[in-house]
C-alpha cells in the first residue's frame, strides 16, 4: 500500500528533531508533529557527553552547539557540614569519542541548531500545534489521527512507521500499550533555573549537597545559566518552596562556591518548580510499527545528565536501520535490534544515576554516617569507590553485534591527518558499513573477501592510505588490546574487531561478513 509517509515524528524536542535530521539526510518521507508551535523558551537538560556530541557531529552541527556550550572544572561531593566526600576533575575524564565528557549547554539554543539543520532537508514536513490521537497498526502501515488543541480539527494520514518521541506523557506509548517498569526512584525535588548578569563571574565546579536535610544539587551551565536543585521533604509546603525568597534563602549558603561576592538577590529566577523525579524504562521500545525514544521510553533521575543523551542515543541506533528498511536495503526484522540493544543500554544508565541519587538522597541521619565514612574511606582505598563512575560509557545490548568484548561500544575517535587536513577520525570515514584496518598488510585479502558481500557495500579502509594515523592515534584506537582493525556499523558502534593472532585477519572477516549478512539480509 501507498502511504503518505514513510515516517511520522511525533514530538519536536531534541530527540525529535534529532530523528528528523538523522532521516532527513536519508531523504525519507517525513511528518513531524508536535502540540507546541515554537520552541520551550526555558533551560531543561543541561548536560550531554562526548558521545553524544559525536551525533551532534555527525549531521554537522557539533561545532555551532559547542561554541555556545561549555565545561566545568570539578564535581564535588560534600556532606552537610560542607566537608568533602568526593571530587571528580571533570577534565581528567577520558575524552575517547573526541570530544570533552562533560558538557553544559541550554536546551532552547540546541534546539535551535537542530530545527535550523532541517532546513537542509527537503523531505520533511510539519503539522505544529498538532498531536497524535489515534492510531491504528496494520500489516504494512499505520493510520493515524492529528487533533488540533487550539482548533478543534482532527484529520488523518497514513505511514509506515511511527516514531513517539512525544515525552514522558507520551500519547504514542499510551495508543501502543507499552507499559513502563518503576524501578522505585520518585522523589519531589525543586528544580530552579537562576540566570546571573553578563558581567557576575563565577566558578565552574559542580556540587552535590549530601546533607540529609535537604539535599541538594548545584551546577554552572552555559553562559550565565545556573541550576540548582533541592529536595523536597514530607512536611514541605511545595508552593511556598517555589517562590522567589524562598528560592533565594535555599541558594544563600551555598553561594561562596561560586564565588564571595555573589549575593542571592543578584540575577533573574527563570523557573523554580518542583518536579517528580522518577526512574522509568518502557517494557518495549519496538511495538509493530511503532518505536518509542527519549522521554517516551525512559525516565531517570539528573544525577548522571544522561536523560538527553539517552534520546539521541536512541535517534541514532534506530535512523540507520530504518532508513535502510525503508529504502530496500534490510531485512525489516534488523528493527528487531532497536529495542534489544537500546534497553540493556537505558537500564544500565538508569540503574547507574539510581545509585548516585542514593548517595545524594539519604535523609537519615545514621545512614548519611555511614555513607560518608565509606565515601571518605573511598580517598584512601579507591577499589571501594570502583562501582561509583563518571565520565564512562555503557554498551549496547545484544543485537546487530558479534560476539566480542568490544562490539557494541563507539569507536575511539583520535584526531587524524589527510594531506593537510587534521580532523577527528569520524570525517574520513564512509557513511556506511567499513572495515577500519590499523595497518595495510592484510589490505588485499580484506578487500578480496569484503568483494565477495557486495550487498554489505563494506569499504576497506587501511590507516597509512586514508588518513596518517601516527603511534598515539594507533594506540587510541587499538587501547591496551592487540587489535588489527574494527567492523563498524554506519552509527559508529563495533560491530567486531579484528585481531593480531593464529587466525588470519582475512578468514576472521569472512566469518564476520557470514554473520552480518544473516543479521542484515535475513
Amino acid at each position: 500500500m501507498e502511504v503518505d509517509y514513510d515516517v511520522v515524528i511525533a514530538g519536536f524536542g531534541p530527540t525529535g528533531a534529532m530523528a528528523g535530521n538523522l532521516l532527513g539526510r536519508e531523504k525519507i518521507k517525513i511528518l513531524v508533529v508536535d502540540p507546541q508551535r515554537e520552541i520551550y523558551d526555558i533551560p531543561r537538560g543541561v548536560h550531554f557527553d562526548g558521545e553524544t556530541m559525536r551525533i551532534f557531529q555527525s549531521i554537522g552541527i557539533a561545532d555551532a552547539v559547542m561554541a555556545q556550550s561549555t565545561g566545568n572544572q570539578s564535581l564535588n561531593f560534600v556532606n552537610g557540614r560542607g566537608a568533602s566526600l568526593m571530587q571528580v576533575d571533570l577534565s581528567a575524564l577520558p575524552q575517547t569519542a573526541g570530544w570533552p565528557a562533560d558538557i553544559f549547554f541550554r536546551q532552547p539554543l540546541v534546539e535551535k541548531h537542530l530545527r535550523n539543520n532541517l532546513e537542509n532537508f527537503d523531505t520533511l514536513s510539519y503539522e505544529l500545534g498538532w498531536a497524535v490521537s489515534e492510531m491504528t497498526q496494520h500489516d504494512t502501515h499505520i493510520e493515524v489521527t492529528l487533533h488540533n488543541g487550539a482548533t478543534g480539527e482532527s484529520k488523518s494520514c497514513t505511514t509506515a512507521y511511527l516514531i513517539g518521541a512525544d515525552g514522558a506523557d507520551s500519547m504514542v506509548r499510551r495508543l501502543a500499550d507499552i507499559e513502563l517498569i518503576d524501578f522505585q526512584c520518585d522523589e519531589p525535588w525543586l528544580v530552579v533555573d537562576w540566570e546571573l548578569d553578563a558581567d557576575i563571574e563565577f566558578a565552574r565546579n559542580v556540587y552535590q549537597f549530601c546533607d540529609p536535610k535537604r539535599p541538594g544539587t548545584l551546577v554552572p551551565c552555559a553562559g550565565q545559566h545556573i541550576r540548582w536543585e533541592f529536595m523536597i521533604g514530607p512536611d514541605d509546603d511545595v508552593a511556598a518552596m517555589e517562590a522567589p525568597d524562598a528560592v533565594r534563602k535555599m541558594m544563600q549558603p551555598y553561594l561562596h562556591h561560586l564565588g564571595s561576592d555573589i549575593s542571592p538577590n543578584q540575577g533573574r529566577i527563570l523557573r523554580s518548580k518542583v518536579y517528580q523525579f522518577h526512574a522509568l524504562l518502557a517494557a518495549k521500545m519496538r511495538r509493530g510499527r511503532v518505536f518509542l525514544m527519549g522521554d517516551a521510553a525512559h525516565q531517570m533521575p539528573p544525577f548522571l545528565g544522561q536523560g538527553m543523551c539517552a534520546g539521541l542515543r536512541d535517534a541514532e541506533n534506530l535512523a540507520w536501520k530504518l532508513a535502510g528498511v525503508l529504502h530496500g536495503r534490510y531485512s525489516p526484522s534488523l528493527l528487531d535490534s532497536y529495542h534489544s540493544e537500546r534497553y540493556p543500554h537505558v537500564r544500565g544508565v538508569i540503574k547507574q544515576a539510581v545509585q548516585i541519587g542514593e548517595i545524594i538522597q539519604t535523609r537519615n541521619p545514621l545512614k548519611a554516617l555511614a555513607r560518608d565514612t565509606y565515601l571518605r574511606a573511598g580517598k584512601l582505598m579507591p577499589k571501594l569507590l570502583s562501582g561509583i563512575e563518571f565520565g564512562q560509557t555503557w554498551q549496547l545490548g545484544d543485537g546487530l553485534l558479534a560476539d566480542d568484548q568490544a562490539a557494541g561500544r563507539q569507536i575511539p575517535q583520535p584526531r587524524v591527518r589527510k594531506g593537510t587536513r587534521h580532523d577527528r577520525l569520524d570525517a574520513f570515514l564512509p557513511s556506511g558499513f567499513c572495515v577500519l584496518a590499523l595497518h595495510e598488510q592484510a589490505r588485499a585479502d580484506l578487500q578480496r573477501v569484503s568483494d565477495a558481500y557486495p550487498a554489505l557495500a563494506c569499504q576497506i579502509i587501511c590507516a597509512g592510505d586514508a588518513f596518517a594515523a601516527d603511534e598515539a592515534s594507533l594506540t587510541a584506537l587499538r587501547g591496551t588490546s592487540d587489535i588489527a582493525g574494527f567492523i563498524l556499523r554506519p552509527d559508529r558502534q563495533i560491530y567486531a574487531t579484528l585481531n593480531n593472532g593464529a587466525t588470519p585477519l582475512a578468514a576472521q572477516l569472512d566469518a564476520h561478513m557470514t554473520k552480518l549478512t544473516a543479521g542484515l539480509f535475513a
